[in-house]
């Protein structure tokens, strides 16, 4: 989703801090953070916890949150950076310096500057007006755009990325978002639009990085509900036997064909091995979100006191294409 760039020097210079190379794991820090003084002022930030990433995911959007809990979701998922500059010049592909890939040889980024070069829109670049050191009067300054979810995944061959962006509607990547004021040239307001998702497209490209566009009605509303109900009570810090974990999810499993309530199996634990009922809630909730149980998550609400239906439509092949490292 495109952020509307309103960079100062200053501003730029804490995105280069943060970005420039990017941080792993729990020290990634995002372009733009997902707090009142940071987001767009029409947005809707948020933050997600991920116990993988061990760091708080910030997305800007309400649809921007239900692709990262699909991300979040996906097992081949071992990196992601949300809010990810665009560099203006190159640099290596986005994986380097992660330990998955030492030794491997990846294609670069060319930077957006070339980008638009080559594709005969340097003046889409944005780029701010600073005071020159000599004293010449303002230069302008290149700035980068910012991207919404880089994920990072790991197949059959090996590591690689998929870039994902993300807006409300189809309609919303051919023309601006509505403002305050009617747009005074429409026609000129929809060909910067489509120029920046170009402009992303082909500096992916040069990595081998394929983009992929979602939109809000992509991701079925109760799936979303599913998955944010997993990650929130999932994400509960509790210790669990491993052998225990195991006869839950055996239990939990063979319930879906018995009819048997999730509530009972935990109560039936609970009591077995003297745990706190949280603790064996977060084990109902953990071994769906890691897919140890596969009930229905797309088609079913998934209620601790109702039986589980036993799954019909694999999310992971339902949505399998935004995961591909290839266009399928």
């Amino acid at each position: 989703m495109t952020k509307k760039n309103t960079l100062t020097l200053a501003r730029l210079n804490e995105t280069l801090r943060r970005q420039d190379p990017p941080q792993w794991g729990s020290a990634y820090e995002p372009a733009i953070r997902a707090t009142r003084d940071e987001a767009p002022a029409r947005s809707r930030p948020s933050q997600v916890w991920s116990s993988k990433l061990e760091r708080y995911c910030h997305v800007l959007s309400l649809v921007e949150q239900k692709a990262l809990i699909l991300a979040l979701f996906h097992p081949a998922l071992f990196e992601f950076h949300e809010q990810r500059m665009l560099t203006t010049e190159a640099r290596p592909h986005p994986l380097v310096g992660h330990e998955r890939v030492i030794g491997l040889e990846l294609p670069g980024l060319r930077g957006t500057i070339d980008v638009c070069d080559r594709l005969d829109m340097i003046s889409r670049h944005p780029c701010i007006h600073v005071q020159h050191p000599d004293g010449i009067g303002k230069v302008p300054v290149p700035t980068p755009f910012i991207g919404d979810l880089l994920l990072f995944l790991v197949d059959q061959d090996g590591p690689y990325c998929v870039n994902w962006t993300i807006k409300g509607a189809a309609d919303d990547f051919q023309r601006p978002l509505l403002g305050d004021k009617p747009s005074k040239n429409a026609t000129a307001d929809a060909m910067v639009v489509r120029a920046r998702h170009a402009i992303e497209e082909r500096y992916y490209l040069d990595a081998d990085i394929r983009t992929v566009r979602i939109v809000d009605r992509d991701i079925p509303e109760l799936f979303n509900q599913n998955l944010r109900s997993l990650i929130l009570m999932q994400n509960r810090a509790v210790s669990i036997d491993d052998a225990v974990y195991v006869e839950v999810c055996d239990r939990l499993q063979a319930s879906m064909q018995t009819g048997q309530p999730p509530m009972d199996v935990l109560i039936s634990v609970m009591h077995r091995y003297d745990i706190p009922m949280e603790t064996a809630k977060t084990i109902f909730y953990r071994a769906i979100w890691q897919r140890d149980v596969r009930p229905e998550l797309m088609e079913e609400v998934i209620f601790i006191d109702r039986p589980l239906k036993p799954e019909r439509k694999d999310p992971l092949q339902v949505f399998g294409s935004w995961f591909s490292r290839t266009k399928s």
